[in-house]
């Protein structure tokens, strides 16, 4: 992400989903949020990641992508992937993001 404020909120997510866990009525709403300043950034990777993050935990009241082979927990694998948008600049970073989204669109 590019603004500030989208990176603060996407922070503010990951530092819930690490301590707090996972808890969809309290994300997704934020993720709708963040998805809106990709959409302004005109960032369609993003834009579709969000959205199909938010989607899954509406849809699955969790994170039940097992991507990161270390990662014992959904925890672990949310917050990596949202850790992967809060850098989206890097090309390695946008590789793993397009991966996990085409992931959650076959899931859907």
């Amino acid at each position: 992400m590019n603004t500030t404020e989208a990176n603060s909120i996407l922070e503010a997510i990951i530092q819930e989903v690490n301590t707090t866990g996972i808890s969809s009525e309290s994300l997704i709403p934020r993720l709708q949020q963040v998805r809106e300043m990709a959409l302004k950034e005109e960032d369609p990777l993003l834009t579709r990641a969000l959205r199909l993050c938010y989607q899954h935990l509406e849809e699955n009241d969790g994170f039940h992508l097992a991507y990161v082979e270390e990662a014992e927990t959904q925890e672990e694998n949310l917050a990596y992937f949202l850790e992967l948008m809060l850098h989206s600049g890097n090309k390695y970073n946008r590789d793993e993001i397009r991966e996990i989204t085409n992931m959650l669109q076959q899931m859907a």
